[in-house]
């Protein structure tokens, strides 16, 4: 597996050139066939082999390749085997019936004729998480004591994340309530992905498959395809923004005997972890948020964490959720030792910092902790950080929150891209 596989039609082959050329500057080879299927020839014998030992695939989408029978082929066997496939349309796409619909899903890069600096670091970007193995960080967003503004301020933090810095990010809502959801879904949306279970419990009843060592990356993405809902166009080009719906029906695995479902052999909690390894090649972040309290789901969350991402106000108990955490690390089963837990303050004074919390970054910066850090940044008090209920009638899911700024909002925009500027930097995405 040394190359990455670009289908395209032989028609296409100035947009070909683009594309190596974007993929060659960043040190990635390339296999393309440069002649086309001659006759007599068989796509089993020449490329077939070349997709299967491929990395990952680039396929090229114009008015030519939409209607060629060979790119069906290779579309088709990329995703039977399991080939992480990128999507790259040129121009407007007049798309034939036999077309498959599933593929028309799948975040692509609009390209009008030529690449933008932006639609080139992209792609590049999108390739290298793959064909470098490079895996995304998962953090967790915990405070075990409530009413810290912990859900708006993920969702605005790594909607920002995505939007400004052009980051790929999976959201899980890990809480029974589904705040996270709710601030994002309308009614409608919500109710679809409880019946037709677009949500996260997928992930822990797998892809169909009774033994977990069966399950292959090919049966993980057609579930995965199937619970997530994707919070901004997909056609625009830009990085993902996804979200994997909370349910109250994961209070099921509050119930009965813990082991039952998240002992080291229990499929569930295998289920899970394979959902998080590949998905930690598939974006460049993955942010689950948790209810706040020291449940069964926040130990699922925090046994696949790199990192905690816990947001504080500067009141006299701020520190005693910070406390909690390191109890509840050091009771609950599995190696925390290379956990990073990250401190952000918010709600707080817009004005320099009051003595409550200058007293409280002194005492949270003198931990022993080498892998805590406090964030510099701080989110001053907005009522656009308020949660409240998705409206309907949007296909941009986040366009009422904080980061997007608007009439009132430019302030707290500035200040949402400066903590997911330093968050960036702790997570080591840059």
């Amino acid at each position: 597996m040394t190359h990455v596989f670009i289908s395209y039609s032989q028609k296409d082959k100035s947009r070909r050139k683009q594309v190596v050329e974007i993929l060659k500057s960043g040190g990635v080879p390339t296999w393309f066939d440069d002649q086309g299927v001659r006759m007599g020839e068989s796509l089993e014998e020449r490329i077939f082999p070349a997709i299967r030992e491929s990395k990952c695939a680039v396929f090229i989408l114009t008015k030519n390749s939409v209607r060629s029978d060979w790119v069906m082929n290779e579309i088709d066997f990329a995703q039977r085997h399991g080939i992480p496939m990128h999507f790259i349309s040129f121009g407007n796409l007049d798309v034939p019936s036999t077309f498959p619909e599933d593929v028309m899903d799948i975040k692509r890069i609009a390209v009008r004729s030529r690449f933008t600096a932006a639609q080139k670091q992209d792609l590049l970007t999108d390739v290298l998480r793959v064909f470098g193995e490079k895996r995304a960080p998962v953090v967790t967003v915990v405070n075990l004591k409530g009413g810290v503004g912990k859900t708006t301020l993920a969702a605005n933090l790594f909607g920002c994340m995505s939007e400004y810095r052009r980051k790929s990010v999976l959201l899980i809502d890990l809480d029974p309530q589904h705040n996270l959801t709710q601030l994002l879904l309308d009614q409608e949306r919500m109710a679809k992905c409880l019946t037709t279970s677009r949500n996260v419990m997928a992930m822990f009843r797998g892809a169909g498959v009774a033994d977990p060592e069966q399950v292959s990356n090919s049966n993980i993405k057609r579930v995965l395809d199937r619970c997530f809902v994707s919070l901004t166009s997909s056609v625009e080009g830009g990085p993902l923004l996804h979200l994997v719906p909370g349910t109250f029906e994961v209070i099921t695995y509050f119930l009965g005997d813990r082991h039952q479902h998240f002992s080291p052999e229990a499929q569930a909690w295998s289920n899970f972890r394979r959902f998080i390894s590949y998905c930690r090649r598939q974006y460049d972040v993955i942010a689950i948020d948790v209810n706040p309290g020291a449940t069964l789901m926040t130990e699922v969350a925090l046994n696949v964490s790199t990192h905690t991402l816990s947001p504080v106000r500067p009141d006299r108990f701020a520190k005693y959720g910070i406390t909690l955490l390191d109890s509840l690390l050091e009771k609950i089963e599995g190696d925390f030792s290379n956990l990073h837990k990250l401190i952000v303050f918010n709600g707080v004074n817009r004005a320099e910092p009051d003595e409550i919390e200058k007293k409280l970054r002194i005492e949270l910066a003198a931990s022993p902790n080498e892998k805590q850090t406090v964030l510099q940044g701080r989110i001053p008090y907005s009522k656009r950080l308020i949660a409240k209920q998705a409206r309907p009638g949007f296909s941009d899911l986040t366009l009422e929150l904080a980061y997007h700024g608007g009439i009132g909002g430019n302030a707290i925009r500035s200040d949402l891209r400066e903590v997911t500027t330093e968050l960036i930097k702790e997570l080591n995405l840059c």
